[in-house]
């Protein structure tokens, strides 16, 4: 990636009508001798758990070099009168082995505080479409890692290529590699096929491009819905 990147993308009902809208920057920063990636998003319409317009805000912190992972996240979710309805906050901790998940939900008062053990090959939400940009990408390589969800919950998951397939985009067709995302769900294998296929799509060209998702939007009971880049620039530009 590049020292600053942004863009805009819109999620839309997977049978058409859009849901929400958001942009996106991630920054490189450096600090006590480590080099971390900063993303944020900003987001507005409805979207799930909500029935009604609600504007978000969500900041995660990624460890960079050498490899990839997450340190932190945390998201603000307000109505549209600015009243706070929910917070939550990821937390990894590197010398424990284990990622803790606090949330709280302003308009119901419930509370959810729950840890898991973790390891270098966790991934998050928040960042989750610039980690995939290092996917071995042109190979048959299956890669598998740990999922933490909105939920939360965390799976064991694979990301499988698919070949090659063009996308529209404002910017015209784009060639891009489709991933598919395949929990492994254990002893709920039997009820995979309820389960919707969910893939990405990233530019063949360097440097792999978020450019498309299709699958569920937060979680197993949320819709099925399509999110889809419009927008991307990078401090070359």
């Amino acid at each position: 990636m590049s020292k600053k990147e942004g863009g805009e993308f819109i999620v839309t009902y997977k049978e058409g009508g859009t849901r929400w809208k958001a942009g996106w920057t991630d920054e490189e920063v450096t600090g006590n001798g480590e080099t971390k990636v900063r993303i944020v998003l900003k987001g507005q319409g409805i979207r799930y758990p909500y029935a009604k317009d609600t504007k978000w805000e969500s900041v995660a912190i990624w460890k960079s070099g050498s490899s990839f992972q997450p340190v932190e996240s945390s998201t603000e979710v307000r109505d549209m009168q600015d009243k706070l309805v929910m917070k939550d906050k990821i937390t990894v901790d590197e010398k424990t082995g284990s990622v803790s998940f606090e949330k709280k939900d302003f308009e119901s008062t419930q509370t959810v505080d729950k840890t898991y053990e973790a390891d270098g090959d966790l991934l998050i939400v928040d960042g989750l479409v610039l980690a995939l940009r290092s996917l071995p990408f042109g190979t048959n390589e299956t890669v598998k890692a740990r999922f933490l969800t909105g939920e939360p919950e965390l799976y064991n998951v694979e990301f499988k290529q698919k070949g090659i397939e063009k996308i529209d985009t404002p910017d015209g067709e784009v060639e891009c590699y489709k991933v598919e995302f395949v929990p492994k769900l254990g002893v709920l294998n039997v009820f995979k096929v309820f389960f919707p296929k969910t893939y990405f799509w990233f530019t063949v060209a360097d440097p792999h491009r978020w450019v498309r998702y299709e699958g569920f939007e937060n979680g197993r009971d949320s819709p099925e819905v399509v999110m889809q880049a419009v927008s991307f620039t990078d401090s070359a530009n």
